[in-house]
C-alpha cells in the first residue's frame, strides 16, 4: 500500500517540478521516503533536495543533477550512466554497485561515500572529491586520478591503488 505524502513527493519529482519538491520536501524533512526502483531517467532534477532518501536501484540515466544534494542518501546499484552531476553533493551516501560510467563528475563531492564496485569508466573528473571514499573494487580504468582529490580514500582493488 502506498503512502499519499510519498506518492505527493514522487510525483513532484517525476514532473519535473523540483521548485515545488523542494518547498514540499522543507515542509516534510522528517518523512522517510523510499523511491526505490523509481525512473528518474531523462529528467532535470538540478538543485533539488533529495538528501536522506533511499534511491535503491533507481534509475538516473541521462538525468540532469547539477548542484543536487544527495547527501545522506542510498543509491545503491543505481544507474546514473551519461548523467550530468556537476556540483551534486553526494557525501555519506552509498552508491555500491551504482553505474556512474559516462557521466559529467566536475564539482561533484563524494566525500565519504561508499562507492564499492562503482563504474566510473569514462565519466569525465575535475576537480571531483573523494576525500574519505570508499571506492574499493570500483572500475577506474583510463580515468584521469590527477582530476580528483583521493586524500585517504580507499583504492583497494581499483587502477588508481597505490603500488
Amino acid at each position: 500500500m502506498s503512502d499519499p505524502k510519498q506518492d505527493e513527493g514522487l510525483i513532484l519529482l517525476l514532473e519535473e517540478q523540483v521548485n515545488e519538491f523542494n518547498q514540499w520536501r522543507m515542509k516534510n524533512l522528517t518523512l522517510k521516503l523510499d523511491y526505490t526502483g523509481a525512473d528518474f531517467s531523462n529528467k532535470d532534477m538540478s538543485n533539488a533536495y533529495l538528501n536522506g532518501i533511499n534511491f535503491t536501484e533507481c534509475n538516473f540515466s541521462n538525468s540532469i543533477v547539477n548542484g543536487t544534494n544527495f547527501v545522506q542518501s542510498n543509491l545503491t546499484n543505481t544507474d546514473f550512466e551519461s548523467s550530468d552531476m556537476s556540483g551534486a553533493l553526494i557525501m555519506y551516501s552509498i552508491l555500491k554497485d551504482s553505474n556512474l560510467a559516462k557521466s559529467q563528475l566536475s564539482n561533484t563531492n563524494f566525500m565519504w561515500s561508499d562507492l564499492q564496485g562503482a563504474d566510473l569508466r569514462d565519466s569525465i573528473l575535475d576537480k571531483t572529491i573523494f576525500v574519505e571514499a570508499n571506492l574499493t573494487n570500483a572500475k577506474t580504468e583510463e580515468l584521469d586520478k590527477s582530476k580528483a582529490f583521493l586524500k585517504y580514500a580507499k583504492l583497494d582493488g581499483t587502477t588508481w591503488q597505490q603500488k
